[in-house]
């Protein structure tokens, strides 16, 4: 399902957080590893001494060897040997180092190089902030059009023996064909890597997939309180639809061949009903389709996605549903291009 990984760093430590997250997902789908550093040149006006060409050239070297230690790092982590770790063309972990801008770059190295799963931490070498998300992630997620895992820079995942597993996955699902691309990843997450080590077993051991829908009480466009005969219709059509819903959610239990938990819940607001159901069921990561029901596709995500992007707490994995072939270009972009900028 992933075989290109792709993890931008910056040479600081809260990017560093998104590394065991793509070392577990290159384990269970046997990928390769892509890390990249954009190296972005600071104007005179910031920093005289930025342009000095020997500075650069410096400042180069030196990420350089940053990224070159991270990827031998990340071989020994996924038991390579030291010929393979010496020989990059034997080895699933491979660096590059590109100067300009950090979004655009990212972007453009992802849709060239056939990325096909971005593994990102929501901050970077500027700093945890009051915002959830830092501008280069949320414009990067924004145009890369690309199964992307968003890390929360503050998240405390669990580790064993040193590595990342994922104890509970909450996969929220509206019932919808579209909704239901994001099961494979789910299914295969829950498993966990094929492996006879003992304690990774246990650990997959650990793994449950908690299936959740949100029902919605029936708006009605008319004015409080509502008719006695409305009211119980409503009522109704709710208890109906609930016994549809775990009945459709029970059926999918049976037929999936992991570990899994269901839940229905009812709510006027589904993310706030998703963002609850993480937080109650002590969840490790959630998965969520870009789109779901609604399925319209003139951006990037829908609105239950965009959401826990911009105020969820735990990591996010989100399967693109759109490919990037459908992708029409938004009027920004068009006059950027048009103005010779990137």
């Amino acid at each position: 399902m992933f075989t290109r990984i792709l993890v931008p760093l910056d040479g600081s430590p809260l990017a560093e957080g998104a590394i065991p997250h793509a070392e577990l997902f290159a384990r269970i789908f046997g990928a390769h590893i892509h890390l990249l550093r954009v190296l972005e040149p600071i104007s005179y006006h910031e920093n005289p001494a930025a342009i000095d060409p020997l500075r650069w050239q410096l400042h180069k070297a030196e990420a350089d060897a940053y990224m070159q230690g991270i990827a031998n790092t990340i071989r020994e982590h996924l038991g390579e040997n030291s010929n393979m770790v010496e020989d990059e063309k034997m080895s699933r972990v491979d660096y590059s180092v590109r100067e300009g801008k950090a979004a655009e770059n990212i972007v453009d190295f992802a849709h060239t190089e056939n990325i096909d799963l971005l593994v990102i931490c929501t901050h970077g070498s500027s700093g945890l902030s009051r915002w959830n998300i830092s501008s280069v992630t949320q414009k990067v997620i924004n145009l890369i059009y690309l199964p992307v895992l968003i890390v929360r820079a503050y998240d405390r995942s669990v580790m064993d023996e040193n590595r990342l597993y994922y104890r509970r996955i909450l996969l929220p699902i509206d019932c919808s064909r579209r909704a239901e691309c994001s099961l494979s990843a789910g299914i295969e997450l829950t498993r966990g890597e094929t492996t006879t080590d003992s304690i990774l077993e246990a650990a997959g051991d650990k793994s449950t997939l908690v299936l959740a829908a949100v029902i919605r009480p029936l708006e009605l466009p008319i004015p409080e309180p509502f008719p006695i005969e409305i009211s119980q219709l409503t009522k109704k059509l709710l208890q109906l639809s609930r016994q549809a819903v775990e009945r459709y959610l029970m059926e999918m239990k049976e037929r999936l061949p992991v570990k899994c938990d269901t839940c229905v819940v009812e709510s006027t607001s589904v993310p706030s009903a998703i963002q609850d159901l993480a937080e109650q069921e002590d969840i490790d990561m959630v998965i969520l389709c870009a789109h779901g029901y609604s399925g319209q596709v003139n951006w990037p995500y829908g609105t239950v996605t965009r959401n826990y992007i911009e105020h969820g707490t735990k990591p996010l994995l989100i399967i693109q549903d759109v490919p990037r072939s459908q992708v029409r270009p938004t009027a920004a972009e068009i006059a950027a291009e048009k103005s010779g900028r990137r």
